[in-house]
């Protein structure tokens, strides 16, 4: 080799030196790039997890009336509402008049002491355990007068321990008869006219309900 020529390798060795140091440069610079941007992602994606983690504590929030009560769910207003219907029908079921009170009629009276009369075509007579001929008994240790009580108990409502007979006497005939009764505090006062029927027993043909004792005897 001659001596020009190795001095024209010698000049231009530096040369390509220099460019594949700029070829490694850009190259490391494209590499930094690229691990710049990847790391953006990644804590950009952590980023917006986080943030959707923040958010669920924010939506269950929503739930709330706003002074600190939670709302019910969708189920539990279904159940409320369950409830709240069955509530009202056993409330109606309640509230319903039976057919005795159906079946019952109300009227005034000219006697100052009656409040209102009472009548029912449903009012069946008190099962009788006597037989044979019938005699109205106002012996207080009788069968028929246990039989009458239990038919003024039966159309008053008033239990027997509660309740006071003013008295029970004949009302015109062998087979009427009136009771006057009062609970044993005075507030419900009710005279009762029964009637026997053969083989039945003893019918509640009219309720009275008294506004006082006076005179109701």
């Amino acid at each position: 080799m001659s001596e020009r020529q190795t001095r024209s390798s010698r000049h231009l060795q530096p040369s390509r030196n220099k460019k594949l140091d700029k070829l490694l440069n850009v190259l490391i610079g494209i590499v930094v790039i690229l691990i710049i941007i990847t790391a953006t992602y990644v804590f950009k994606w952590q980023d917006d997890v986080g943030t959707a983690v923040k958010d669920e504590p924010a939506q269950e929030q929503k739930n709330d009336d706003g002074d600190g009560k939670e709302k019910p769910s969708k189920e539990e207003n279904n159940d409320v509402s369950v409830k709240d219907n069955e509530s009202t029908k056993e409330e109606s079921k309640e509230e319903q008049p039976s057919s005795e009170k159906d079946a019952a009629i109300e009227t005034t009276s000219d006697n100052p002491i009656v409040d209102k009369v009472i009548t029912n075509k449903d009012w069946k007579p008190t099962p009788t355990t006597q037989t044979g001929q019938h005699v109205s008994s106002y012996d207080d240790t009788s069968v028929d007068w246990a039989e009458k009580v239990a038919t003024v108990t039966a159309v008053t409502g008033i239990e027997k321990g509660n309740m006071i007979i003013w008295r029970i006497q004949n009302n015109g005939s062998a087979n009427t008869a009136v009771a006057t009764v009062s609970t044993n505090d005075k507030t419900k006062m009710y005279r009762v006219n029964m009637e026997w029927v053969d083989n039945e027993g003893w019918l509640p043909v009219k309720l009275e309900q008294l506004n006082t004792l006076n005179g109701a005897y």
